[in-house]
C-alpha cells in the first residue's frame, strides 16, 4: 500500500505536523500545540492564499485575527514527484533577517510573526485577499511606472547590502539550475507541451536539438551556480509580487542566495517582454536601477533570454495570453540573443 502525503512528510522530515486545507483540524492542532493562538482565539476558516508552485500556503482566519500560514515540503507542491529541499523555507527566514536594516525593504515585504524550523513553517503578515502581478501577461493590463519603479528600488537596494554570510541555499539552486539552463533545452525531457499549449511541442524542437544552444545555456548556468557577493532574490517575477493598497510588495525569497544580481534583472526583464510591457518600461530599467559595482548589462540579456526560453517550453508555465506564433517569436529571438 502507497504511503500517504502526510506520512511521506513525516518519514522525511521528522514532523507530525502536515499542513494542508483539507484538514483544518490539523491547522488548528498545530497552532494550538504551537502555542500561537491568543486566549479566547478561534479558527473559523482555513482557505488557500495564492497558487505558488513550491510550498503549501494557507490563510487562517479567527475570530480575533487573519494570518498566512506557509509551510514547505520534501519536494515541489505542485509537482509532487519533483523532490525539493525542504529546508528552503528557513533560507526565506535568514532572508527577512538579512533585509531587517533596511526599512524599505522591510516595509515591501509581509512580516514574519513566526518562524518554526522544526516544522517547516513560517507565519506571515496577511496582506488580505490581494492579486499577484501575474495579471500582466494579459493583454489589457500593463505594469505601471510607480509599480515597476518600486520593484526596481527593491532589487537596487537589497543588491547593494553588505551581506558577508547567507544560506549557501545549494540543493534548491541545483533544482532551479536544471529546470532553468538544462532540462527546457533536452528533447527527452517529458514535458507535456501540447497538453499546455496545441502546437508547441513542434515549436520547441528545433530549440532542443540546438547544440550550440544548449552549451550557452550551460556556460550560463555554471555562472548562476557560482557563488556571488550580492543577495538575490532568486524568483523576481510578477507571481513573487503582490499588489495591496496600491502598494507592491515581494514575497517568496525561498530562492534567495548570494549571487548575480543580473539574475534578479535579467528575469524580471523576460517576464516584461513575454507580458508586453511597452518598450518605455524596459527602458525604465536602466534609469531606475542603481547597478551595483561590476554589473553586466549582457549577462543580464543572457538570463533574461534563457529566462524566456525555460518559461515558454519548460515545466514552468505561466498564464500568457501570447499566440503560439508570438511565443515563437519571443523564442527566436532568445535564441539570437543567446548565440
Amino acid at each position: 500500500m502507497a504511503e500517504t502525503p502526510f506520512e511521506r512528510f513525516r518519514r522525511l522530515t521528522g514532523s507530525a505536523h502536515f499542513l494542508t486545507v483539507a484538514k483544518p483540524e490539523r491547522v488548528s492542532a498545530y497552532l494550538t500545540e504551537s502555542d500561537f493562538l491568543i486566549p479566547g482565539e478561534e479558527i473559523l476558516h482555513v482557505t488557500p492564499a495564492g497558487e505558488g508552485n513550491m510550498n503549501v500556503t494557507l490563510r487562517v482566519i479567527t475570530n480575533r485575527r487573519q494570518f498566512i500560514v506557509k509551510q514547505s515540503r520534501p519536494w515541489v507542491a505542485r509537482f509532487p514527484d519533483i523532490e525539493a529541499p525542504v529546508a528552503r523555507i528557513l533560507v526565506e527566514r535568514h532572508f527577512y533577517q538579512a533585509i531587517a536594516g533596511d526599512h524599505f525593504l522591510v516595509g515591501r515585504m509581509p512580516e514574519i510573526l513566526r518562524a518554526d524550523a522544526r516544522n517547516y513553517v513560517l507565519i506571515l503578515e496577511d496582506l488580505g485577499v490581494v492579486p499577484d502581478l501575474t495579471s500582466l501577461y494579459q493583454e489589457e493590463e500593463d505594469i505601471s511606472r510607480s509599480q515597476l519603479s518600486t520593484l526596481l528600488q527593491f532589487a537596487s537596494r537589497l543588491h547593494h547590502l553588505h551581506i558577508p554570510e547567507f544560506e549557501d541555499n545549494r540543493a534548491l539552486k541545483e533544482l532551479n539550475h536544471q529546470h532553468i539552463f538544462d532540462l527546457p533545452f533536452r528533447p527527452d525531457n517529458g514535458f507535456p507541451l501540447d497538453a499546455i499549449y496545441p502546437g508547441l511541442a513542434k515549436v520547441a524542437l528545433p530549440f532542443q536539438h540546438d547544440e550550440r544552444l544548449r552549451a550557452a545555456a550551460r556556460e550560463l548556468g555554471q555562472r548562476y551556480l557560482g557563488r556571488g557577493t550580492c543577495l538575490v532574490h532568486g524568483d523576481f517575477y510578477p507571481g513573487s509580487f503582490l499588489r495591496a493598497e496600491r502598494r507592491v510588495f515581494v514575497i517568496d525569497a525561498e530562492f534567495a542566495h548570494l549571487g548575480r544580481p543580473e539574475f534578479d534583472v535579467g528575469v524580471l526583464m523576460a517576464h516584461l517582454l513575454m507580458s508586453r510591457a511597452p518598450e518605455k518600461r524596459l527602458l525604465q530599467i536602466d534609469t531606475d536601477y542603481d547597478k551595483p559595482s561590476g554589473f553586466d548589462a549582457s549577462l543580464t540579456r543572457s538570463f533574461c533570454y534563457v529566462e524566456i526560453i525555460r518559461r515558454l517550453i519548460g515545466i514552468a508555465q505561466l498564464p500568457v495570453t501570447l499566440s503560439l506564433d508570438e511565443r515563437k517569436q519571443l523564442l527566436e529571438r532568445a535564441r539570437a540573443g543567446l548565440l
